[in-house]
C-alpha cells in the first residue's frame, strides 16, 4: 500500500496541473509558430503578387510594341507593293526605250529602213525619222538654220506681195 501514497489527491492535481501546463506551452509554441508560418507565407504572396504586376506591366508593354510594330510592318507592306507596281510600271515604259536605243545603234551600224521596221518594231514614220536624223547628225545632210524671228519672216513674205512703189520726183 505504500505505493498508493504516492498518489493521493494533491499529487495527481499537481501531476495534471503539470500536464495542462505542458500541453498549454506546447499549444502556445505551436501557435507561434503557425503565426511565424502564416507571416512568412503573407510576405511570399505579397512578393509574388508584386512580381506579378510587374509581369503583366511588361506584358502590356510588349503588347504594346507587337501592335505598333504589326502597323509598321503593314505600312511596309504597302510601300513594297506600291514598289512593286511602280517597278512593272517603269519596266514597260523602259521597253520602248531600249527599242529606240537599239534602232539608233542599229541605224549607226548602217541598218536600213526594212531592218528597224522588223527587228525594233517601229511603225515606218518613225524608223525613216530615226534614219533622217541619223544622217543629219554624222553630218550626210544640212540641218536647215532655225528662223528666229519668224516676225521679219512674216513681214518680208509680206513685204513680197505688195507691189513697189516708185518714189516720186
Amino acid at each position: 500500500m505504500g505505493d498508493i501514497l504516492w498518489l493521493t489527491p494533491p499529487v495527481i492535481a499537481g501531476g495534471s496541473a503539470l500536464v495542462v501546463l505542458l500541453l498549454l506551452l506546447a499549444l502556445f509554441r505551436l501557435r507561434r509558430s503557425q503565426s511565424k508560418q502564416t507571416d512568412y507565407f503573407r510576405q511570399q504572396v505579397r512578393h509574388l503578387d508584386k512580381e506579378l504586376q510587374k509581369a503583366n506591366k511588361q506584358v502590356l508593354e510588349v503588347r504594346s510594341v507587337m501592335v505598333g510594330l504589326g502597323q509598321k510592318v503593314s505600312e511596309q507592306q504597302d510601300i513594297i507593293l506600291h514598289l512593286n507596281e511602280r517597278l512593272k510600271e517603269l519596266e514597260n515604259a523602259d521597253t520602248d526605250g531600249r527599242l529606240y536605243s537599239r534602232a539608233s545603234k542599229m541605224v549607226k551600224l548602217g541598218a536600213d529602213i526594212n531592218e528597224l521596221i522588223e527587228e525594233c518594231e517601229l511603225p515606218k514614220a518613225e524608223a525613216e525619222l530615226m534614219l533622217s536624223l541619223q544622217k543629219k547628225l554624222s553630218g550626210k545632210e544640212a540641218i536647215p538654220p532655225l528662223t528666229s524671228h519668224p516676225e521679219r519672216k512674216a513681214a518680208a513674205a509680206a513685204g513680197a506681195k505688195r507691189p513697189v512703189r516708185k518714189p516720186s520726183r
